[in-house]
């Protein structure tokens, strides 16, 4: 075998390898950003639950924007986490006596900003 050969084998593998780190790479990242995603989801779903139980004239359903007191907020909701949960309440939308809550989680990973949310009307008066 010639020292040419055993180059072009060298530089070969190389490339290879190179393409294996970057896919790993990729896969770690894409994991990571996967099991946030799901994380931000799982605290919408949760506020967006408590929205709906609390009762009518709860102050966390008056008109306006509101933001979570522990934010920002663990998987757990606790404080001293990545994510930021807020949401808007709108009065009389889409039709007088119902509310329009939207529901947000925003976080920050691989220095790229995300956020999930989601829109629910509830009624805003006693026996709707």
């Amino acid at each position: 075998m010639s020292v040419v050969e055993a180059l072009a084998s060298i530089g070969l593998l190389s490339i290879v390898l190179m393409g294996t780190a970057v896919g790993g790479d990729r896969a770690t990242r894409y994991t990571q950003y996967s099991r946030t995603a799901s994380t931000a989801m799982t605290l919408v779903q949760d506020e967006s639950e408590q929205l709906m139980a609390a009762p009518v004239g709860s102050a966390v359903l008056n008109a306006g924007n509101h933001t979570d007191a522990n934010n920002p907020i663990t998987s757990t909701a606790a404080a001293g986490g990545i994510y930021t949960r807020t949401w808007t309440v709108t009065n009389n939308t889409p039709t007088n006596g119902l509310l329009t809550i939207k529901v947000q989680v925003a976080w920050s990973i691989y220095g790229n900003n995300h956020s999930v949310n989601e829109v629910m009307v509830r009624c805003s008066i006693v026996g709707c």
